[in-house]
C-alpha cells in the first residue's frame, strides 16, 4: 500500500478503483480514464486531477471540511400537489449530478436510464456521463456498486453490456435471462404515472421548448421541473427515451434548416 501524508491508497479493485482512507476514515476512491485521474466521495461530484495524488488529496480536503461518502436516499413518493417547484429541484439536483445542464445531456440522461432497467440495473444517483463511475444497483442480486454507462451501453454501437458477470458475486450468468424476463413484467408502452411524462413526438417537443427557454431565461426552477418530467422513473421509460430522442433530433434538424434559410 502507498501512504501519502494523511491518506492511504488501498489496492487496486477490479474495476479500476483504488479506496482512500483519510486519517483511517473510508473516504471514497481514485480511479485513472484516458489519462487523468478522478477522485469520486459517494455523494458528492467527481472531482477530476492531475494525478492520483492530487485526486487523493481532495478527499483529504473535503474530509476536512466535515464532508462524508453518503449513497443518496430514493426520492420518497409525494403527492403532486405539493410544492411541484422544490420536489422537482431536489429530483433534478440528484438525477443530474454534474453534467452541463443541456437539452442534448438531458437527452442522453433519459436515454441510458431507460436502457438501465432494460439490463436490470437500478440508478443510485444521477447520470454522470459515459466515462464516469455510475453508482447503480444490481436488480438480479441487489450488489451495490459504480460502473461505467459506456461498458454497459456495449462497444461500436453492438448493444451488449459488458462484463457478461455482470459484477463478482452475482448470480450465474444462465440464470441472468430468466431474471430479467421477470423484471421486463414490470414495463409499460403507456404512463401510468400523474401526471403523465411526455410519451408522443409533440409532448416532447413541447418539453424541451420548454427547458430551452427556461435556461435562456435563466430560469432554473421552472427547467428543473420540465427536467423532472424526462427524467424520473416511469415504467414506461423505453418508449419516453426514444420519443425524446426523436424530438431532439426534429429540433435540430429544424434549427439547422431556419439558420440555413436566413442565410440564403
Amino acid at each position: 500500500m502507498e501512504t501519502q501524508q494523511c491518506y492511504v491508497l488501498g489496492t487496486r479493485d477490479e474495476e479500476g478503483f483504488y479506496p482512500v482512507t483519510v486519517d483511517q476514515t473510508p473516504a471514497g476512491t481514485v480511479h485513472c480514464r484516458h489519462g487523468s485521474w478522478y477522485a469520486t466521495m459517494p455523494g458528492h461530484p467527481v472531482q477530476r486531477a492531475a494525478d492520483r495524488h492530487q485526486a487523493a488529496a481532495h478527499l483529504v480536503t473535503l474530509i476536512d471540511q466535515s464532508s462524508r461518502p453518503t449513497i443518496p436516499a430514493p426520492t420518497p413518493r409525494t403527492p403532486a400537489s405539493l410544492i411541484q417547484g422544490l420536489r422537482a429541484t431536489r429530483s433534478y439536483a440528484h438525477l443530474m449530478p454534474q453534467l452541463r445542464l443541456s437539452l442534448a445531456n438531458l437527452v442522453r440522461a433519459a436515454e441510458a436510464m431507460a436502457r438501465l432497467v432494460q439490463l436490470g440495473w437500478r440508478p443510485l444517483e444521477g447520470y454522470p456521463g459515459a466515462d464516469q463511475p455510475w453508482l447503480m444497483e444490481c436488480r438480479l442480486c441487489g450488489w451495490k456498486g459504480r460502473r461505467f454507462w459506456s461498458h454497459l451501453r456495449g462497444r461500436n454501437g453492438d448493444g451488449i453490456p459488458r462484463p457478461i458477470t455482470r459484477h463478482p458475486g452475482c448470480k450465474p450468468v444462465p440464470e441472468h435471462t430468466a431474471a430479467l424476463i421477470d423484471l421486463a413484467a414490470e414495463r409499460t408502452s403507456t404512463c401510468p404515472c400523474h401526471p403523465n411524462h411526455p410519451m408522443d413526438g409533440d409532448d416532447c417537443l413541447d418539453v424541451l421548448a420548454a427547458i430551452q427557454t427556461a435556461l435562456d431565461g435563466r430560469a432554473m426552477m421552472s427547467a428543473a421541473v420540465y427536467a423532472r418530467s424526462i427524467l424520473e422513473p416511469c415504467p414506461a421509460a423505453t418508449r419516453r427515451a426514444a420519443a425524446l430522442r426523436a424530438a431532439y433530433e426534429r429540433r435540430v434538424k429544424a434549427q439547422r434548416d431556419l439558420k440555413r434559410g436566413k442565410r440564403k
